[in-house]
């Protein structure tokens, strides 16, 4: 924990020391309709491929109760969210850091919803957050499939909300059942990147990308941006299988370019999506709702 905590702190005065000020902070949040599309390792080779490129990612797992980018990192976190919300830590002690660079908060399995949280909780929460702005740039939050009020109140807070599809029917029906209930049941409107895993051609990819954009255009009045594709990669089931991030281990991969390019096509279209709106006045009206 010492040598982790060394690290945490020269990434701080880095940055610090770099820009002179905090610069500004994204938030990205990661989705999907239904699950079994993966969501949880399309979030931890997205945050190494936006370290690639110059950004300063940091996960949080929010999927609680079923957090799993530890093990697509292998590594195991001492402390997770549970801990800063019991009151002995603060964020920055919970963060785990990886050899990758990117370091991870693990919700844990001591945390249902967002919901059930006390009002001094949520103060931890907002407070928190807003604190790892002088860490890193980039927050993704890997949340849980479908609609739950921790998968609300991360979308909303978001610069932009990365919805990950894959080829088959029953996951393009389940993604535009989520952007539905989005509109037409809660009424709101973020901005929706939609990435497609695990995609056999480029040519599949932009056809499953087509049929949920024009349903969504055309009854809902939506607009989806397309974020690109993620090939199928044995490279990366091997990857997947001996808990390490195929970017990290392998750059050249097939997955780990397509990585690349979704992250590349990320920071161009983040150019037009920034919350103009002070990060820690957008996490207190979105969770002291």
């Amino acid at each position: 924990m010492n040598d982790q905590a060394v690290h945490l702190r020269a990434m701080v005065e880095n940055r610090q020391n770099i820009t002179g000020s905090i610069r500004p902070f994204k938030i990205i949040t990661v989705t999907s309709g239904k699950g079994g599309v993966g969501k949880s390792n399309f979030t931890a080779n997205l945050s190494l491929a936006l370290k690639n490129n110059g950004k300063a990612p940091i996960i949080l797992d929010a999927d609680f109760g079923l957090a799993n980018i530890d093990l697509i990192f292998g590594q195991r976190p001492v402390y997770t969210l549970a801990h800063m919300l019991d009151g002995k830590m603060g964020i920055k002690d919970v963060l785990t850091q990886t050899q990758y660079g990117v370091p991870f908060i693990s919700g844990g399995s001591g945390i249902k919803e967002m919901i059930f949280l006390q009002e001094f909780q949520l103060d931890m929460i907002v407070h928190g957050l807003s604190q790892l702005a002088f860490i890193g740039d980039t927050l993704l939050v890997d949340t849980g499939a479908g609609i739950t009020d921790t998968v609300i109140k991360f979308s909303e807070m978001a610069d932009e909300v990365c919805l990950v599809i894959t080829p088959e029917p029953s996951s393009i029906t389940d993604a535009y059942a989520l952007v539905k209930t989005f509109i037409k049941e809660l009424n709101l409107r973020p901005n929706f990147l939609v990435v497609v895993n695990r995609a056999d051609s480029r040519e599949e990819a932009e056809s499953a990308y087509r049929k949920i954009a024009a349903a969504s255009k055309s009854f809902l009045g939506k607009e989806l941006h397309y974020g690109g594709y993620i090939p199928f990669d044995n490279l990366l089931v091997r990857a997947i299988k001996e808990q390490k991030p195929i970017v990290g281990v392998n750059e050249n991969a097939p997955s780990s370019i397509g990585y690349t390019n979704v992250a590349r096509k990320m920071l161009n279209l983040g150019q037009h999506h920034v919350q103009r709106e002070n990060l820690k006045d957008r996490l207190k009206r979105v969770f002291k709702k």
